[in-house]
């Protein structure tokens, strides 16, 4: 029988590729994530998964039934011997980054790529509210993240609004029916903060009674 480290020992130096634009994945820190092959694989020698081009994951040999995990990984990850899919598990921030799984043969062929980004849940975003002087407009300032929007209602008639950064954070005030809803969203997670609208009537009511509304100003978004 052939020893193993033939295999190890013995790889091309060229590495054909079938995607040039890695699939994005994103998962939440602590969850577990499943990556399949994206392309057929019929014979090969080895196939090895690898992270960010020089750091092996988990090296598959058919003809030992053997899958070798890697230091770092030993307990982390699961190997489907008929699919060749792998699972991460137990996802922490430092396992974003580049998976490929690469099959050995004749050539080396990259059969799947994908670019995976590990996220905190977001936190819950925090609604405030200020009052007018005179007329009842309501602007209300939805925090979350580094974020901030401002959003006025005049009576019961309010504008909508939204922000989005490129890591793909989202921070919106919209209107569902009777609600107010401030919501705070990831790819993997979200929260929201609501006020209904029978809240802004009372507000507007108290304002037109003349109560003192100091204690819902606040500083608007800067």
């Amino acid at each position: 029988m052939t020893d193993i480290t033939k295999y190890q020992n013995n790889l091309p130096s060229y590495l054909c590729s079938f995607s040039t634009v890695p699939t994005r994945v994103f998962a939440q820190v602590g969850s577990s994530v499943q990556l399949d092959t994206q392309h057929p694989v019929l014979e090969f020698d080895d196939l090895t998964w690898v992270f960010n081009r020089t750091n092996n994951v988990l090296k598959y040999y058919p003809e030992f039934k053997k899958a070798k995990q890697y230091p770092g990984y030993e307990g982390r990850v699961e190997f489907n011997e008929e699919t060749y899919s792998l699972t991460l598990k137990n996802l922490q921030k430092t396992d974003s980054g580049l998976y490929e799984v690469r099959a050995s043969g004749v050539e080396v062929r990259a059969v799947a790529e994908y670019r995976l980004s590990v996220l905190d849940p977001v936190e819950a975003p925090v609604r405030t509210h200020q009052l007018s002087n005179d007329t009842c407009t309501i602007t209300l300032i939805c925090r979350g993240h580094d974020y901030c929007i401002n959003f006025s209602c005049c009576k019961e008639t309010c504008e909508e609004k939204e922000v989005t950064s490129g890591g793909g954070i989202t921070l919106s005030l919209s209107v569902s029916g009777s609600t107010i809803i401030c919501n705070h969203s990831n790819p993997v997670s979200w929260k929201t903060d609501v006020l209904e609208m029978r809240r802004l009537k009372q507000l507007c009511a108290d304002e037109g009674e003349g109560v003192n509304t100091d204690t819902h100003r606040h500083k608007h978004c800067l």
